[in-house]
């Protein structure tokens, strides 16, 4: 038989087993936030919004807003002052005692349309002067296409650039006319064939053939250049990308109202029109045909005439209808417009042309003055 004491003990071990470790209870905390949408505008406040679950007075927080900056506040407020790559990852981590956890988020920081102190393109093409257009950049110093040859064609106060757009094998835009690398870079092959990270390894080469220390930029790189410096007129024709696809990038930038958009064929110019009020799309006018497709479209805003169909009858049409009008001038050609004493140009701007796109912004706008 066994004794009291004995007894007790047992009882008491089985008391003990019954209630389980005699370890704390831990509360896992998890990490979590929330922000009222998914897009803002830079210098805008956003509000941080912790719904962390587990966390208790001595709770520790740590945010990362993905541009360099950080807090330890509970529910903090960042703003971004650029919009960097157009994404940023926003990373929470929330530590106990015992444990710790992270939740990331990604929001999309975008420019507001509303530049200070200039004008949009309308507005701009309403002070009936003409504008001149740097044919893929101002090419004299500077590779086409190129940042640099954006940057030449600002300084020398010239009005628009254009430039062309094309999509990489990992879906990302860069400036780059022709479907192969061979005349403008040091590389070969379809440029749709290689990543950007692959095609930005490449160096360009000026209209002389001769290597630079430019390198391919992408469409951002180039909107972020120009935005409230300069007008752009992106070059989208021979379905070199989707406008659908370049649409979203270009209103990110605030870049809608400063920038013509040259569709060129019908169901592009279509899709594009169809897409926002405020875009310009720009078809070309090759023949009457064309000027009667497009002339009972009252959503057009401007046209690219060819030589052939800028005569005084079309003209006279396109601007009943309020068109703009886009004229080339010296482009792709080996006579310059002292060649001719600048008759291209003059004809363009006798029959009320609007915008003249060229190889020779400098001598074209001083003349134009």
């Amino acid at each position: 038989m066994k004794s009291y004491s004995e007894f007790f003990g047992i009882v008491f071990f089985l008391i003990i087993n019954a209630c389980g470790s005699d370890e704390p209870i831990i509360n896992q905390v998890n990490a979590s936030f929330e922000i009222q949408q998914s897009e803002y505008f830079v210098n805008e406040p956003i509000s941080f919004s912790n719904t962390s679950s587990g966390i208790n007075a001595n709770s520790v927080y740590e945010w990362d807003f993905g541009d360099g900056n950080i807090s330890t506040k509970k529910n903090p407020t960042h703003n971004y002052s650029t919009i960097g790559d157009g994404t940023y990852t926003i990373l929470l981590k929330v530590s106990n005692v015992d444990n710790e956890s992270s939740f990331t988020k990604e929001i999309t920081i975008a420019f507001t349309e509303n530049i200070f102190g200039r004008k949009t393109l309308i507005e701009k093409l309403r002070e009936n002067k003409i504008l001149t257009c740097a044919h893929r950049g101002n090419q004299n110093n500077a590779p086409e296409n190129s940042l640099k040859s954006i940057q030449d064609a600002i300084d020398a106060q010239i009005e628009m650039v254009e430039i062309d757009i094309r999509q990489t094998k990992d879906g990302k835009f860069i400036l780059m006319h022709d479907i192969t690398l061979e005349r403008t870079t040091n590389g070969s092959g379809n440029v749709s064939d290689f990543t950007l990270s692959e095609l930005q390894k490449l160096k360009l080469k000026d209209k002389r053939g001769v290597l630079t220390g430019e390198q391919i930029p992408t469409l951002q790189r180039a909107l972020n250049l120009g935005r409230g410096k300069i007008y752009f007129d992106l070059d989208m024709s021979n379905n070199k990308v989707s406008f659908d696809r370049i649409y979203p990038v270009v209103k990110q930038y605030g870049m809608i109202k400063q920038s013509l958009f040259y569709t060129q064929g019908v169901s592009i110019t279509q899709s594009a029109l169809n897409k926002d009020e405020n875009v310009i799309a720009m078809p070309i006018i090759s023949n009457e045909d064309r000027l009667n497709l497009f002339e009972n479209d009252n959503r057009i805003k401007a046209a690219h005439f060819q030589s052939q169909t800028f005569n005084q009858n079309f003209v006279n049409r396109a601007k009943a209808k309020g068109w703009f009008i886009f004229m080339n001038a010296y482009v792709n050609s080996t006579k310059s417009p002292l060649d001719d004493n600048y008759s291209d140009v003059d004809r363009i701007s006798n029959l009320a042309g609007n915008i003249v796109q060229t190889d020779f912004p400098v001598l074209i706008k001083e003349h134009l003055k």
